[in-house]
């Protein structure tokens, strides 16, 4: 009993110091961890020391009793800092200890080599902790569902065994952790392409919209009917599209396409402009027309300016549609 004893510590004292995770995990959970695992650590080892033990090994025990004092007297003034590295310094000893008393003590047997394999597993633990965290700061991000609540439990389980020494039971609750994390893994990795792929349907639902009143534009500012057909291509090709890639190389072709033909909706809105008021002028020198919608038209135009001006395009087309329809009633 005391070689498994002493496995479990040693087990315990090097994933500690190695494991680069406990004095920023556990110790921000319960600083009085530091204290109990190092008291722990502290007994086990002290079953290993006698008086016939070599004299470099009573020194270093000392040594680390000290250190374990050290501990207490950081967390009763609250210096977590100093506490931890207290607690690191008395396990590098507590280590040491247990590695040369092991050259003395421990023959190579295959349970010896069994035990500590669950080093390996103990680290595992550690390294998975901060993995779930990052996942749960994804998750988080990405408003998903994904329930932690077991998986919580199961770290929680496998300190507790560990703690136990029960290393065979750890490595089996080790195990379901990883399963855990790679079925979580895989949950936000379709949660996030269906976010992907829903904003890049929206993204190109914008640009349809956006493209349709380019072509509606354009065929009313008279553009050859070249640009119509390539205007009217890019809008099928971007209907088509369905993964996000392929839906931002067809709004560049689009955006390319625009800066090549001066297509964008300002520069069409502006046109437009133009020759409405080209037209009003051609009324107004009629004797014809009543003088009242000619006012109503100028005051409106001048609004659709304003809107355009402030870039607000689906309120500037709107009106453009209405002086539109008032300008053809007034020409009948």
């Amino acid at each position: 009993m005391k070689t498994i004893a002493i496995i479990g510590i040693l087990i315990l004292t090097v994933s500690l110091v190695f494991g680069g995770m406990t004095s920023t995990v556990l110790a921000q959970e319960d600083p009085s961890i530091l204290t109990k695992i190092a008291k722990r650590a502290q007994a086990q080892i002290q079953t290993q020391i006698s008086n016939d033990s070599p004299k470099e090994i009573q020194k270093l025990f000392e040594d680390g009793k000290k250190e374990v004092e050290a501990i207490e007297e950081s967390l009763l003034i609250n210096d977590l800092t100093s506490a931890k590295e207290h607690f690191l310094s008395s396990m590098r000893i507590f280590t040491e200890i247990s590695r040369q008393s092991a050259t003395t003590q421990f023959s190579h047997t295959e349970t010896n080599t069994t035990q500590i394999t669950q080093l390996n597993s103990s680290n595992d633990l550690l390294r998975m902790y901060s993995y779930v965290n990052n996942l749960k700061a994804i998750a988080k991000n990405h408003n998903s569902t994904i329930d932690f609540t077991q998986l919580n439990g199961l770290f929680e389980i496998a300190r507790n065994q560990i703690n136990s020494n029960q290393f065979n039971e750890a490595s089996q609750t080790i195990h379901e952790i990883k399963k855990s994390i790679i079925q979580i893994n895989s949950e936000l990795h379709q949660q996030a392409s269906h976010q992907e792929s829903n904003r890049a349907q929206a993204f190109a639902q914008k640009y349809l919209k956006q493209l349709d009143r380019l072509i509606e534009l354009a065929q009313d500012a008279g553009k050859s009917e070249e640009i119509i057909q390539k205007l009217e291509v890019a809008r099928e090709s971007l209907t088509l599209a369905t993964s996000p890639g392929d839906i931002i190389k067809q709004v560049r072709n689009i955006l390319l396409l625009q800066q090549q033909f001066e297509l964008s909706e300002s520069k069409l809105l502006e046109l437009r402009i133009t020759q409405i008021e080209k037209t009003i002028r051609g009324l107004s020198n009629s004797d014809q027309i009543n003088p009242n919608p000619i006012k109503e038209i100028n005051e409106t135009l001048q609004t659709l300016k304003d809107h355009l001006s402030k870039s607000e395009f689906d309120q500037a087309n709107e009106l453009l549609g209405s002086l539109t329809t008032l300008l053809e009633k007034i020409q009948i």
